[in-house]
C-alpha cells in the first residue's frame, strides 16, 4: 500500500524530531549531573581544606596526630558528612568514614572520586594530604550521593514523561504543517485535471505557494505552453497540408473530368491532359516527400548516414542540376567553390543546397543572377546563396523559415513553402545553422553553416 507524501513527511519530521529531542535530553541530563557533582565537589574541597588546616594547627601545638584528628572531628561539621584522618602508614586514626569507602586510598591518595560503601551506597570521597612538623597525613571527607541521585532521577522521570508529550505535539504539528504545505499541490493537481483538449489554454494559478511551488507551477505552465505551441503547429500543419494536397488533386481531377466529358478527343487534347496530370503528380510527390521528411524529423526518426563528403563537388552537382531551370528564366547561375570536405549526410546536404538554389531561382526575376559560394573558416563550412531578387521585408525574414510560408505565391511556381524549413532542419541536424544574412532591394543572401 502506497504511503501518501503527507504521511511520509510527518514520519520523517517526527523521526528527526525524536532524534534531536533525544540528543538534547541526553545532553541536559549529562550537564545536570556534572553540575551537581561540581557543586558537591566544591563543598568537599572547602571542608577538606578546613580540616587540613585544623590538623596542621593542632600538630604545630601538640605534635600528636591522633589528638589533632580528634580535634578535627570535633570542629568540622558532621551533618551528612563523614570525616577521617589517615597517618603515613595508611591507618585511620579518627573518623566515621568506613573502611570500604577508604579502600581507594591506596590507589589514589589525593583527589575527589565516587566510591561504593559496604551497604552499596555511593559516596563522593575527597582525599587531601597535609604535613606538619614532619608528620604526613591525609584527611578524608565523604558525603553520600543519595540526594544528588534522587534529584537526577527526578529529572529523568520528568524527561520520560515530557518527551512523549512533546513528540505527540510535534507529530500533530508536522501533520498540520504537511497538510498546509501540500495544499497548493492539491490545488495544482485539481487545476491540472481540469486541463483537457477542450481547454488547452488553461494554466496553473497558485497564489501564496512559496518560491518552490511557484517554480513548479511555472515549469508546468511552460510545458503546457510548449505543448500548446506544438499542438497549434500540428493543427496548422494539418490544415496547410490538406490545402496543399487538395490543390494538385483538384487540378488532376478537373483535367480528367474535362477530358472524359466528351466521347472523343484529339491526341493533342489527351496529351495536354496527361501533361497536366503528370505535372501535378510530380508536384504532389514532392509535397508528400517534403511532408514526410518534416514529419520524421519532428519525430526524431530520420536516419542520417554520416560520412566524409566533398562539399565542393556536391555544390557543383547542384549548380549543374539547376542550370536548365535557371536558363529557362535567363538567370545567370554561377559558383565559386574551393576544395573542402565535411562529415555529413550527402543526400541531406544535396537537398539543403538544392532547396536554397531552387528558392533563389524561384524568387529571382527573369534575367537576374544567382551565385553559390563556399566559405571555409574556423573549422566550419559556410555555403552562401546570393540572388538578385526583390528582397524580403524585415518582418518576414524569420517567417520565411516556417512551414507552408510563401511570401509571393505567384512567383512560387507551385512550391508549398517547405523548402527553407527543410533546409534549416538539415543544417541544425548537422550541428550548424541556416540564416538570412542580408536582404534588400538588390537581393538576398542565405548562408548555411555546418562543421567542417
Amino acid at each position: 500500500m502506497a504511503i501518501s507524501l503527507r504521511t511520509r513527511l510527518t514520519l520523517w519530521y517526527s523521526a528527526w524530531s525524536l532524534v534531536a529531542l533525544g540528543l538534547f535530553t541526553a545532553m541536559v541530563l549529562w550537564l545536570h549531573w556534572r553540575l551537581m557533582l561540581r557543586q558537591g565537589d566544591e563543598s568537599l574541597r572547602a571542608l577538606s581544606t578546613a580540616a587540613v588546616n585544623v590538623v596542621e594547627e593542632e600538630l604545630a601545638e601538640h605534635e600528636d596526630l591522633e589528638a589533632a584528628a580528634r580535634e578535627m572531628a570535633r570542629v568540622v561539621p558532621h551533618h551528612d558528612v563523614e570525616t577521617a584522618v589517615i597517618d603515613a602508614t595508611g591507618t585511620k586514626l579518627m573518623g566515621s568514614v568506613t573502611a570500604p569507602v577508604l579502600a581507594s586510598y591506596r590507589q589514589a591518595p589525593a583527589g575527589i572520586r565516587t566510591v561504593t560503601g559496604s551497604d552499596g551506597r555511593s559516596w563522593r570521597l575527597a582525599l587531601r594530604p597535609g604535613t606538619s612538623n614532619g608528620q604526613p597525613f591525609t584527611v578524608a571527607i565523604a558525603t553520600p550521593m543519595r540526594e544528588v541521585e534522587e534529584q537526577w532521577l527526578a529529572l529523568v522521570k520528568a524527561c520520560a514523561i515530557g518527551v512523549p508529550f512533546v513528540m505527540l505535539i510535534a507529530g500533530a504539528g508536522g501533520w498540520w504543517l504537511g497538510r498546509r504545505g501540500l495544499r497548493p499541490l492539491d490545488a495544482m493537481a485539481t487545476q491540472a485535471r481540469d486541463i483537457t483538449a477542450r481547454t488547452p489554454d488553461n494554466r496553473l494559478a497558485v497564489s501564496d505557494a512559496g518560491p518552490e511551488l511557484d517554480a513548479v507551477a511555472t515549469a508546468f505552465n511552460h510545458v503546457l505552453d510548449q505543448l500548446g505551441l506544438a499542438l497549434a503547429t500540428q493543427r496548422r500543419f494539418m490544415a496547410d497540408a490538406s490545402h496543399e494536397l487538395r490543390t494538385p488533386v483538384s487540378i488532376m481531377r478537373t483535367a480528367a473530368d474535362v477530358t472524359l466529358s466528351q466521347s472523343g478527343r484529339d491526341e493533342s487534347e489527351y496529351r495536354d491532359a496527361l501533361t497536366v496530370v503528370s505535372q501535378q503528380t510530380a508536384r504532389l510527390a514532392r509535397l508528400v516527400d517534403d511532408m514526410l521528411v518534416l514529419a520524421r524529423a519532428d519525430a526524431g526518426g530520420y536516419p542520417m548516414v554520416r560520412a566524409e563528403v566533398d562539399v565542393d563537388a556536391v555544390v557543383l552537382d547542384c549548380v549543374r542540376e539547376f542550370g536548365a531551370t535557371a536558363a529557362a528564366k535567363a538567370i545567370t547561375l554561377s559558383s565559386a567553390v574551393r576544395p573542402v570536405s565535411a562529415i555529413a549526410d550527402e543526400a541531406l546536404l544535396r537537398r539543403l543546397i538544392g532547396n536554397l538554389i531552387s528558392n533563389a531561382i524561384a524568387y529571382t526575376p527573369d534575367g537576374g543572377r544567382v551565385d553559390v559560394a563556399i566559405v571555409d573558416a574556423d573549422s566550419r563550412v559556410t555555403i552562401q546563396v546570393t540572388d538578385s531578387g526583390p528582397g524580403i521585408p524585415p518582418a518576414d525574414r524569420e517567417r520565411v523559415f516556417e512551414r507552408f510560408v510563401r511570401l509571393d505565391p505567384a512567383r512560387g511556381q507551385g512550391g508549398a513553402g517547405l523548402g527553407l524549413a527543410i533546409a534549416r532542419w538539415i543544417a541544425e541536424a548537422h550541428g550548424g545553422q541556416l540564416d538570412l544574412l542580408k536582404s534588400d532591394a538588390r537581393g538576398s543572401v542565405f548562408a548555411a553553416t555546418i562543421p567542417a
